[in-house]
């Protein structure tokens, strides 16, 4: 058992580190994350909690008690790495080839450990419990790990939730958060268009599928132009083109792939009816057929309003107002923690990991490389939340309301 009251806050941080780097040499993909799930068991278990495995994967929760009686709060870190080829130069960089935390997920099961050391030596401030949760597949589109955690039951109970990412755009020891939408909703479309070779120097004969695919190219990108809102925020990306089998050919088969990014339910749910409009005119206009698959994945990140106020007021007590980002502007990267919030409060937050003076890698980049101080804030912030959090709904604020 780990004697946490006796460490030192050096021994504490001294601590997190070694995990983090531990978590950084053994990254591991969606779905793989069998020893990363392992290792964080272990550290739970050592921690004197009773952790409990997920269902047919590797997320692991945990409830830590407080010294007193009230509501029950979560927190959650995302487990699985990315397909990356690391090239920071790091001496603990990763040891998987081709695997690697180029999102920043080591840093976010850190920040949760060292929150829960943090919590565990002020236990008797805890009017309540928190429900730990280290969710694996977030990178799992448009499927989500978050998903496998709910179905699992580990949300019961739950009265807010609370959750963050790292962001190399904010330098250490600032944090941002908003209420409202402030990751996008992500989908992602199929399209096959369907025509007839012929040879290409009777193009007549055929029906040219690289052509109808050009003009639906086209079309499409007139959608957020035309008919989306211009106050309003989408994007559509298609990402993969294939088609043709030789070049003297008329082509008679073309697949798109790509993605969908909206800030709104409202434009989430007009715009594959917007596609589909398209596919139908090109089948008359054209003479192709056409499938069009089109996948609900990552809902709206839209933050509840009182509990973004309260880790924003938070920030504020814990980082000072030079803590808090002015402006936070709402991004198209997509997160599945939005699956936690259509039901239950909650509230989520970028948390700075840049380095003043040094060059920003982003997210997903092979050089992505957090400052590991980023731990320390994170940490206070989040066990000052909880706290937080947990007295205000012991005194009846209501966390569901909107105005």
């Amino acid at each position: 058992m780990m004697d946490v009251l006796a460490m030192t806050e050096d021994e504490l941080q001294a601590k997190c580190v070694e995990w983090r780097r531990w978590f950084h040499e053994h990254p591991e993909v969606s779905t793989k994350e069998q020893h990363t799930s392992e290792k964080i068991y272990s550290i739970l278990e050592e921690l004197g909690l009773d952790p409990v495995r997920g269902q047919g994967h590797y997320g692991v929760a945990a409830t830590l008690k407080g010294g007193k009686p009230g509501p029950m709060v979560a927190l959650r870190a995302d487990m699985d790495a990315l397909s990356v080829k690391e090239d920071t130069g790091l001496p603990y960089a990763s040891q998987n080839p081709g695997v690697m935390h180029a999102c920043g997920h080591d840093v976010h099961m850190t920040t949760l450990l060292e929150t829960i050391l943090r919590l565990l030596r002020r236990k008797d401030e805890i009017q309540g419990s928190v429900r730990i949760l280290f969710q694996p597949s977030e990178e799992l589109a448009p499927t989500g790990g978050a998903r496998y955690m709910i179905k699992d039951g580990f949300l019961k109970d739950v009265k807010a939730v609370f959750g963050l990412h790292v962001w190399p755009n904010y330098v250490c020891g600032q944090i941002g958060v908003k209420p409202g939408a402030m990751m996008a909703g992500s989908d992602r479309i199929k399209v096959v268009i369907k025509g007839k070779t012929s040879h290409a120097g009777h193009p007549q004969e055929g029906i040219d599928a690289i052509m109808a695919a050009a003009d639906f190219l086209e079309q499409v990108s007139h959608i957020v132009s035309r008919r989306v809102s211009p106050l309003a925020t989408a994007t559509i990306n298609i990402g993969t083109i294939h088609g043709g089998s030789r070049y003297n050919v008329v082509p008679d088969e073309v697949t798109l792939e790509g993605t969908i990014r909206t800030l709104d339910e409202t434009n989430r749910k007009n715009i594959p009816e917007f596609i589909q409009g398209i596919l139908d005119g090109l089948k008359k206009s054209a003479g192709v057929d056409y499938e069009f698959n089109y996948y609900y994945g990552y809902p709206v990140l839209d933050n509840w309003p009182v509990p973004a106020k309260l880790v924003a007021d938070t920030a504020r007590q814990v980082l000072g107002e030079k803590g808090l980002a002015s402006h936070v502007v709402p991004d198209l990267t997509a997160e599945d923690f939005g699956f936690y919030m259509q039901d239950i409060p909650g509230s989520f937050l970028w948390l700075g990991c840049g380095t003043e003076g040094q060059a920003v890698h982003g997210l997903h980049n092979a050089k992505m490389c957090p400052n590991e101080n980023a731990l320390v804030v994170g940490s206070k912030l989040m066990s000052q939340v909880v706290i937080n959090a947990l007295d205000a709904l012991h005194k009846g604020v209501d966390f569901t309301h909107r105005d």
